[in-house]
Parts: C-alpha cells; sequence; structure tokens
C-alpha cells in the first residue's frame, strides 16, 4: 500500500477481440526545460470490425509496476470538467443502469457491473487476479456528443501516503461505429510508466451495437502512473537578510524526498545574486546526519551541487531524512549594482519508475545596503620626468619605476615601471601624499614657473565619497655641482 498507483491496460484472450490499430496525437514536455512549449505528435488508427464493444480496462498499480495488496480505500469517479479551460472539477456524472444484455456484451472482464459512479475498487480484491484493481464505465452515445468532457479523477486512501490523480477526456467525434476522445495528464506526469509515453493521448475506437450504450474505460496501451504529484521539494535561507559590500552570507539549501522511493541524480541548480562569489571551501552537505558526498561545479555566478548519492525514501515519506547544503559567498563591491536575489530549483529521478521530478525555483533575497565601503575612493598618480617643466606628463617624459610616495597615515605606495600608482578603498576626504626622494637616486623635484607648490615633495587631494583624486610628482634630473668640480680642478693645479 505504500506505492504509487497507476492505471494499466489489462491482457485479454487473442482469441475474444480483434487487433487494435492506434491513432494517437500526443504532447510531449522537455523534461529538461519546464517552461518550453509541448511538442505535438501523431500516429496511426484504431480500427475493429467487433460487433460488441471494446472493453479496453484501465487498472490501476504502483509506480514500481505492481499490483498492491489491497486496493480497499481506493476509489475512481469520473466527472464533469467545468471552468474556463476545462480542468476544473464538476459534479459526478449520471451513469445509466447497464442492462443484462450490456454486461454480457462486455464478457468477463466487466467489474463494474451496476456501473457505479465512483467505483470502489476494493470490490475487486476478491477478483481474479488479472482483474485486481481494474474500473471500467459506461456512458449513453448522449453522453459522448463532440465537445463533451470529463474527468477521471483517482482517488487513494489517506493512509497510503499517496496523491490523487485527474484525467482529462475530451470527446473529438462519434461517426458511425467509432469514438474518437483526447485524455490528457492534468497534472503533467505522463500517461505511463515509460517517460516516453505522452501526457495527452487521443484515440479512436468502437462503440458497439447502436442500441447499446457505449463503453467508456481509459483507453491506451500503457501504464498510467498515479504517483506522488510533488517528489522533492526545496528550500532555500541564509544566515541574514541584509548585508553590505565586504561582507559574508551563509546560505543553507534544504532538499527533501516527499517520495516512497528513492531520488537519485539529484542536482541543485543556484543562480547566487550579482556581486557574490562563492568559496568553495566552505561547500559542506549531510543527508540526515551522515556527511554526502557532493561534486559541486562553479561557473560564475551559476553553482550546481551534484549528490553522488541517492536520497532514501520510504513509508512514510514524512520520515525521509532530510538532505542539506551549506556554503559561504562573500559580497562584493559590485552586489550594490543588483537586487541581492537568489535563485535555486532541485531535480532528480525516482528509482521506481525514472520520473524526472523537479521544485522550484524558490527565491531568497538579501538587502544590500551602501555600507563603509560604498563611502571609499580611490588615489591615483603618478612619478615621471618633466622635461618641459609643465607639471604634466606629455608624451616622451618617462615614468619613474620604484618611486615610493608615504601617505598622511603611514601608507607605503611604490610605482610600477610606467612610474603609475593607485590605492583602492580610500576614506573620503584631504590627503596629503609626499615624494621620498631618496627612492629616486639622481633626481630632485622639477621646477614649476606657473605653479609654484608643485615645486614641493608633497601633494594635497580632496578625496570624494566613492570618488577617484589623483597625485602627480614631476621630477627632473639633479644638475652637476659645478663650484664642486671648480673646486676640485684647483686642489688637483695647486699641487
Amino acid at each position: 500500500m505504500g506505492q504509487p498507483m497507476a492505471i494499466a491496460q489489462t491482457g485479454v484472450d487473442e482469441n475474444e477481440i480483434t487487433r487494435l490499430f492506434n491513432e494517437a496525437a500526443a504532447i510531449y514536455s522537455d523534461q529538461d526545460n519546464p517552461g518550453s512549449p509541448p511538442l505535438n505528435a501523431i500516429s496511426n488508427t484504431v480500427e475493429t470490425n467487433s460487433d460488441r464493444l471494446v472493453d479496453p480496462f484501465g487498472r490501476i498499480i504502483g509506480c514500481d509496476g505492481n499490483v498492491f495488496d489491497s486496493y480497499e480505500g481506493f476509489t475512481v469517479g469520473l466527472y464533469e470538467a467545468t471552468g474556463v479551460t476545462g480542468s476544473d472539477l464538476g459534479p459526478l456524472v449520471t451513469l445509466p443502469n447497464a442492462s443484462a444484455a450490456d454486461i454480457i456484451s462486455l464478457g468477463n472482464q466487466n467489474v463494474n457491473a451496476n456501473n457505479d459512479n465512483p467505483f470502489s475498487l476494493g470490490l475487486t480484491d476478491g477478483l481474479d487476479p488479472s482483474q485486481r484493481g481494474q474500473f471500467n464505465f459506461l456512458l449513453t452515445p448522449d453522453q459522448v456528443t463532440p465537445g463533451s468532457a470529463y474527468i477521471i479523477v483517482i482517488s487513494p486512501p489517506p493512509e497510503s501516503f499517496l496523491d490523487a490523480r485527474r484525467i482529462r477526456i475530451s470527446i473529438i467525434a462519434l461517426q458511425g461505429d467509432q469514438l474518437s476522445y483526447l485524455a490528457t495528464s492534468l497534472d503533467g506526469l505522463p500517461l505511463g510508466l515509460d517517460n516516453t509515453v505522452p501526457v495527452g493521448q487521443q484515440l479512436t475506437l468502437e462503440q458497439g451495437q447502436n442500441t447499446a450504450v457505449v463503453v467508456f474505460a481509459f483507453p491506451g496501451n500503457a501504464d498510467i502512473p498515479v504517483c506522488q504529484s510533488q517528489s522533492i521539494r526545496i528550500e532555500k535561507t541564509a544566515d541574514r537578510v541584509t548585508t553590505e559590500p565586504g561582507g559574508f552570507v551563509i546560505y543553507r539549501l534544504n532538499v527533501t524526498n516527499l517520495s516512497t522511493t528513492t531520488l537519485n541524480n539529484v542536482e541543485i541548480s543556484d543562480r547566487l545574486p550579482f556581486g557574490f562569489t562563492l568559496l568553495e571551501d566552505s561547500v559542506q552537505a549531510v543527508i540526515g546526519d551522515q556527511p554526502a558526498d557532493l561534486t559541486t561545479t562553479a561557473d560564475g555566478r551559476n553553482i550546481t551541487f551534484r549528490f553522488n548519492e541517492g536520497l532514501p525514501g520510504g513509508t512514510p515519506p514524512s520520515n525521509n531524512p532530510l538532505a542539506r547544503i551549506v556554503y559561504a559567498t562573500e559580497v562584493t563591491p559590485d552586489a550594490i549594482r543588483g537586487d541581492g536575489r537568489n535563485f535555486a530549483l532541485a531535480s532528480g529521478g525516482r528509482a521506481d519508475s525514472n520520473f524526472v521530478v523537479n521544485d522550484g525555483p524558490v527565491v531568497f533575497r538579501v538587502n544590500i545596503r551602501e555600507g563603509l565601503l560604498s563611502d571609499l575612493g580611490t588615489l591615483i598618480g603618478r612619478v615621471f620626468v618633466d622635461k618641459n617643466f609643465d607639471g604634466e606628463q606629455q608624451y616622451g617624459e618617462p615614468g619613474v619605476p620604484n618611486a615610493v610616495v608615504f601617505l598622511q597615515n603611514g601608507n607605503r605606495i611604490v610605482t610600477d615601471r610606467d612610474g603609475l600608482f593607485s590605492v583602492a578603498n580610500v576614506r573620503p576626504g584631504w590627503h596629503v601624499g609626499v615624494l621620498d626622494l631618496t627612492s629616486v637616486p639622481g633626481y630632485t623635484m622639477a621646477p614649476n614657473p606657473y605653479v609654484l607648490r608643485s615645486e614641493t615633495q608633497s601633494r594635497e587631494a580632496r578625496l570624494e565619497p566613492g570618488g577617484l583624486a589623483r597625485m602627480n610628482f614631476a621630477v627632473t634630473p639633479v644638475a652637476e655641482d659645478l663650484t664642486k668640480d671648480q673646486g676640485e680642478k684647483l686642489d688637483g693645479g695647486g699641487k
């Protein structure tokens, strides 16, 4: 009783029926891209020359393909389809009383002799094993006119931990002795245990004798699952709801197996907010209380976590162990330009039916406030040889590498090979830089006839919050001391 359900075509003696050829219009969904539009396909036609009602019964089985130990508490009902889209549940359909002739025409496959609606599947527990879990309904020709629509509802007992399933039946055409209708899954699950079975299928079959009621059972040659409508759930939280550049945010991902079977190949796709960077060494994962083997792949803001082991499932699903992932991110100044929103999706595959299950996206938002780093600015500058003494560097005036500039707070700055320097994350306000002439031997401050203060070793710059300020130092080679040279010559000549 702990397994999901499915409707399956029952087998009958080949001598009792004629061969059917199926015309089907199918609607397929891309499992890797849940938001993509469905695809349509068509196959061949159902025809039969039998004089009696065609009776392709439905049968409810588990998602693993096996029948239940007992069908007590399981019901199948046929309802009117209402609403704008025809997917809302209306009242129960009033079915005709089945006459003895109709029952005989159905053969020994009939399990709903009184044409009850809803039909209790517990009545099939005492039948032949091949008929346990089967159901069928009969409708009058007036109830199968083109445009009519019904919804089959399969309801499991509450203690089975299974979810109800709904399948919409749309009558397409009634021409002569042939009835065509479209069966569509309303929950997105395939109509069969094989993922290749469409979520919608159009069939045409024999209605039987003109004076008899029309058989109405779910057709098809495939098992039709009625598994848990949601087999996986993902939740995302963080250790804070507000942060600022330079801070850290710890995220937590909780993945819950809501099914009664193991979920394999569970993968979480996580997109970090703009300006957030994953600290890969911080990633940890557990299943229950045990460490889990997890593969992490980072591609910019896109992070993929993949469990290398299945998430256990059983009955009841509430006892399934919780899978958790914890990781830390660093908040960069770029985060101010983002919205702080994080998106995560989870996907996996059921071990019993191989169905692809998914959940999400879940969204968690961290508010980004303009903290200290948002007020900090950048100081830039250069030390260069000023050949024309105008205080500005022009083409042909080289930079001086390895020159040292001291700021008023004691910070020591060294120029690069081009004589350039920059200091990031500087507090706003007035700043003073002093060129250490001992770091540029053979040079002195260049004279400037236009701005006298440029001849000093110090420069002042006012830095606005989040702004950029510059301080340049112009130097020139030291002229030889001619007086000293002449003195040396005189001393030598006196000797």
